[in-house]
This record gives structure tokens, C-alpha cells and sequence, in this order.
């Protein structure tokens, strides 16, 4: 087993033993006194490990590795371990980073067990337009992943208040407000880049006749509903009826339409993308 590989069998559990410490957190002041630190140390550890898989493969042809549907699946998991680390430095959320890092866990974990995790340097992007495309697109899925999590805690944490269940799980998630707000954040965030990356891929679609691209591919058809879906999320607060509580509903539907979008990725027979 060379290091990609063993590094690709290790990074599911490393993102999992961190969502595990995070949990801890759910005990309050009961917790042990080195899970902070802990938690911390082994986040970092996933995420400096997951960009050392990225350079040996990135290395091994001379290329940019990301690319196939398993290390696109394997850098969506990374980016949103690191956006997440970036929204929570200034407010650490351990019990939202439980979840957020389980999502991580099963994306790296699906990466590894569904695809071979290997680059090419001929199915490699060849200039900067088309990197920025990518990297802006990660960027994208990661902050549609977050709203999506903020949006399903905030459903959570409504239904604890409407039922006066005060226990465990209400003192230790985020406040509504914050809940909410942060589900907005995080879909003005994936929408900005969305637009971005839409724009570029549209433009690479046409200046590349040989990728055959289509609007009506199921994949186009997907990445755009998901870019109205979340705008209106994102400006939520200023549309007529339509509060926090639905745009959660929103951001959770819009998580999951995400997900399948990714999930086609793996088909290369519904996506005009050269995986």
C-alpha cells in the first residue's frame, strides 16, 4: 500500500474520531477537560493529511489532482473541514461541528469506497479558467453543505423549543438566531460562488464543443435550480413570508438536492463533465 492509499483508507476515520470528540461536547461541563484541545488537534491533523493526499497525487502526474468524481467528492469533504474550521474560529460550535464533520466523514468515506482515487494527467484541467472553475465550485458545495446543516439544527432546535424540551441537546446547540442567520450566511456565500462558477463552466461548455454540453443535462439542470434555490435562501429575510423556520426547510432540501448532484457526478453517462 504506497502513502495515496493509505492515506484515503485513514482520512474517513481521522474525520470521524474528530466528529466523535466534537460530540463530546453534548455533555457540557461534564466533558473531559483535554477534548478541547483533542478535537482541535485531530481536525487540523484530517485536514493537513487530506492536502498531503492531494499533493502525492498532484505530484504523481505533474498535474492538478482534482479531478474524477472521487477526488472531486474527496476535495468537496476537505474544503467544507476547512471552511467550517474558518467560520468557528472567533465562536467555536463543537456540538454543529459533530455533525458537520460526520457529513465530512461519509463524503471522504463515499470518495474512497466508490471510485478509484487517482489523477491523470490527461484528464487533467489544462489552464487557469478551468481551475478557477473548479476551486470556485468547491467553495460553492462547501457553504451549500454548511447552510444545509445550519438549516437542519435550526429545525432541531425549533422543535425543541415548541415542545419546552430545556434538556441536553437545547443548552448546547447555538442559539436560533445564530442557527438561522448562519444558514443565510452560508447560502449567500455558496450562491456568490455558484454565480461565479456557473458563468465560468458555461463558458468553458461552449469554448469546448468536444464536452458535448447541453443545458438540458441532468447535471446543468441541478447545479442551476440549486443556484435559484439557494439565492432565495440567502435573501430569505427579505421575502414575504418566508421566515427562518422554512428557509431551513429550504437550506436542508437544498443540502440534499446537493448531494444528489454529486451523485451524478459518478454516473458519466448523465454528465457532459470528462471524469
Amino acid at each position: 500500500m504506497n502513502a495515496a492509499q493509505a492515506l484515503t483508507v485513514t482520512l474517513p476515520l481521522l474525520y470521524a474520531g474528530a466528529a466523535g470528540l466534537y460530540a463530546m461536547a453534548y455533555a457540557g461541563e461534564s466533558q473531559p477537560l483535554w477534548a478541547q484541545r483533542a478535537r482541535r488537534a485531530l481536525l487540523l491533523t484530517a485536514i493537513g493529511a487530506h492536502a498531503a493526499l492531494f499533493a502525492l497525487h498532484g505530484r504523481a502526474h505533474g498535474a492538478f489532482p482534482i479531478q474524477g468524481a472521487a477526488l472531486t467528492v474527496s476535495a468537496v469533504a476537505w474544503t467544507t473541514a476547512i471552511l467550517f474550521r474558518l467560520v468557528t474560529l472567533r465562536v467555536p460550535q463543537p456540538t454543529v461541528g459533530s455533525l458537520v464533520l460526520t457529513c465530512v466523514a461519509a463524503l471522504q468515506w463515499a470518495a474512497a469506497a466508490f471510485g478509484p482515487v487517482t489523477t491523470s494527467a490527461t484528464a487533467a484541467p489544462k489552464n487557469a479558467v478551468a481551475i478557477l472553475h473548479i476551486v470556485v465550485m468547491l467553495l460553492a458545495s462547501a457553504a451549500l453543505v454548511l447552510s444545509g446543516v445550519y438549516g437542519w439544527l435550526h429545525l432541531v432546535q425549533y422543535r425543541q423549543m415548541r415542545r419546552r424540551a430545556f434538556g441536553r441537546l437545547f443548552r448546547n446547540l447555538p442559539s436560533l438566531e445564530l442557527l438561522s442567520a448562519t444558514t443565510r450566511r452560508a447560502a449567500l456565500a455558496g450562491f456568490v460562488c455558484l454565480t461565479i462558477g456557473l458563468n465560468v463552466g458555461i463558458g468553458l461548455g461552449h469554448a469546448t464543443p468536444e464536452t458535448a454540453f447541453r443545458y438540458t443535462d441532468p447535471e446543468v439542470v441541478l447545479v442551476m435550480a440549486l443556484w435559484i434555490h439557494f439565492g432565495v435562501i440567502a435573501f430569505s429575510g427579505r421575502i414575504p413570508g418566508l421566515n427562518a423556520r422554512r428557509a431551513s426547510y429550504a437550506a436542508l432540501g437544498g443540502l440534499l438536492t446537493l448531494l444528489a448532484a454529486i451523485g451524478v457526478m459518478a454516473f458519466p453517462a448523465l454528465s457532459f463533465h470528462a471524469f
